[in-house]
């Protein structure tokens, strides 16, 4: 079974969400369109969900 990685966008920049590590802190993985991959803290990224600033679009 295949599964489709999430899409989100933070500000005006899309994402697919590559997934969750943890290293001793929990953090989000992104690859923009460019084929970059940023990571960020897990509480960060709810934070900007919770303020609006992130937003899942699938």
């Amino acid at each position: 079974m295949s599964t489709k990685n999430k899409t989100v966008q933070i500000g005006s920049t899309k994402y697919e969400m590559l997934g969750v590590i943890n290293d001793g802190d929990s953090k989000v993985q992104l690859k923009d369109s460019a084929g970059n991959v940023e990571e960020m803290t897990s509480d960060s990224f709810i934070t900007q969900l919770n303020e609006g600033k992130a937003k899942y679009l699938d």
